[in-house]
């Protein structure tokens, strides 16, 4: 997890004092959709460079990638498929070009500035027509986050927008997770092997 946010933080362009609220959207995201951090590692290892050269943010990416797992595309497949349509978008040919103008499908607003990638979602599952703007590779990809269902958009977005918050005495969703992993007696276990680990190492 360490590196997967090491790696992310710089993408995005985010300081090492993000690394909680990033742990957090990971945290949200994987119990919301269906994956897990390393496979959500995988995909932002592909997909985040571009994403970030573009100022999306993390959350966004987030929300995209969850759409995409919970429809089975998943890893350096969903990663590459993102990274595709993406890149597609931002440096359209002449075809996918005319084709965005042809469905109302833009980057930027009217005063040019760019949209947040959850607007240009948004945009995409309202017209729906643009499938053809992504080409093979990232045609799978961009079908999960147009077709995926309102309610599934919602609940992740729900989710990644308040992983940080204070809930149940819990700051942030990375610290809840922990505690509800740990409330057993294999997580009681390690603590009790970390405790004997740190009373060993306080011996020496």
């Amino acid at each position: 997890t360490s590196d997967i946010v090491t790696d992310a933080l710089t993408a995005f362009g985010l300081s090492a004092s993000d690394s909680g609220h990033f742990a957090d959207i990971l945290a949200a995201a994987s119990s919301n959709a269906n994956t897990n951090v390393s496979m959500m590692g995988e995909t932002f290892k592909y997909a985040a460079p571009v994403l970030g050269s573009l100022g999306y943010s993390a959350e966004d990416s987030a929300i995209a990638i969850g759409l995409m797992a919970n429809a089975g595309i998943k890893s350096s497949q969903a990663g590459t498929a993102l990274r595709s349509a993406i890149t597609n978008l931002a440096k359209p040919t002449g075809t996918v070009a005319s084709a965005m103008e042809q469905y109302g499908i833009s980057l930027t607003d009217s005063s040019g500035k760019m949209y947040s990638l959850r607007e240009l979602m948004e945009q995409l599952r309202q017209k729906l027509g643009g499938l053809s703007l992504f080409g093979k590779e990232a045609m799978s990809g961009m079908l999960a986050i147009i077709n995926g269902s309102p309610a599934d958009f919602e609940k992740l977005s729900n989710a990644i927008d308040t992983c940080s918050d204070t809930v149940d005495g819990y700051n942030g969703t990375t610290e809840k997770m922990a505690a509800v992993m740990q409330d057993n007696l294999a997580g009681q276990v390690t603590i009790l092997k970390s405790q004997l680990e740190e009373l060993a190492i306080s011996f020496s």
